[in-house]
């Protein structure tokens, strides 16, 4: 399925930030609508019409556990940074529990981030926005969380959490706990998130029959895959959106 003619995306690679997973931008060249979907990421982001002399509208969004539509006019245009899953607690604090599938726009959004209020122009680059917020780190990356991102990443978000927890060395609800501290939400969730896009892909650009990507994706059969679907996609495994932009995700 083809990505939205005008979308793009540059990825910050694990080993070069533990801040932000990547940049990306998307310019409308014609009027419509795209369909979001959840990844459980924090983004920053300014939108404006390059047509038009407004000030960039800023945006930050919580962690997201639902799709969402977003409609454009010709000449509308994103700037985000994604931030990676165990730092929106660098933007959030700890209201990041409470964040998860909030978008604040405009003041609300500078409140959080008052630095936003300079980007003022209507001719604005990634760089602007990256040079503007700064590089946002979590002054103490949680050993625990970081490895249970790459557990789940590793296994298609198909390991079970007291395994999980076992794996990187603490009870479950410690577990839950932290991680639900440094990515606003519970790890099951989360693991949810992870077999719900790699089942995506599997069918996308993998060709998998339902079937076998229910099978492969750790689902137990196919209406535990369409519900799956219903929740995170809001449409079923054999009615997905022709134009679907899939983020490039990694722990």
């Amino acid at each position: 399925m083809p990505i939205p003619v005008g979308y793009h995306e540059t990825i910050v690679t694990p080993e070069a930030s533990r801040s932000v997973e990547a940049y990306w931008s998307f310019t409308a060249e014609k009027a419509g609508g795209g369909l979001v979907l959840p990844d459980g990421r924090c983004d920053i982001i300014l939108q404006y019409n390059i047509h038009s002399s407004d000030v960039p509208v800023p945006i930050i969004t919580g962690p997201a556990t639902q799709a969402y539509t977003v409609e454009y006019e010709v000449g509308d245009r994103w700037l985000g940074m994604r931030l990676r899953p165990d730092n929106g607690c660098a933007l959030w604090t700890s209201g990041i529990a409470h964040a998860v599938n909030t978008v604040l726009i405009g003041p609300e959004a500078l409140a959080l981030l008052p630095k936003l209020a300079t980007l003022n122009s209507s001719n604005l680059t990634i760089s602007d926005l990256s040079n503007t917020v700064g590089v946002m780190t979590t002054l103490n990356i949680n050993r625990w969380v970081s490895r249970a991102l790459g557990a789940l990443h590793t296994s298609g978000g198909r390991m079970q959490i007291e395994k999980l927890a076992e794996f990187v060395g603490c009870t479950p609800r410690h577990l839950n706990r932290i991680f639900r501290s440094h990515t606003g939400l519970s790890a099951k969730t989360y693991a949810q998130l992870v077999q719900f896009h790699r089942t995506l892909r599997l069918l996308q650009r993998e060709h998998l029959p339902i079937t076998g990507a229910a099978f492969e994706g750790g689902y137990s059969d196919h209406a535990h895959l369409t519900r799956a679907f219903r929740r995170f996609g809001g449409f079923t495994p054999s009615d997905i959106p022709d134009e679907l932009s899939l983020p490039t995700l990694f722990p």
